[in-house]
């Protein structure tokens, strides 16, 4: 299982992300299998990073 733990500078800060109007646009130019897909990567990504209790 993976164990990610935050960086002692950043505990308690939040963080902020920009996305680009490239990649704001990119899901509509994806297939509706495509998406499905990205959705179930994405979920997956999530589920392996969980603590078990998380999982729960």
């Amino acid at each position: 299982m993976l164990n990610i733990t935050p960086i002692k500078e950043n505990e308690n800060v939040g963080f902020h992300y920009t996305v680009t109007n490239e990649q704001m646009e990119a899901p509509g130019k994806m297939t509706a299998e495509e998406i499905i897909n990205w959705v179930e990567e994405t979920a997956q990504f999530i589920y392996e990073i969980q603590t078990s209790k998380e999982q729960e």
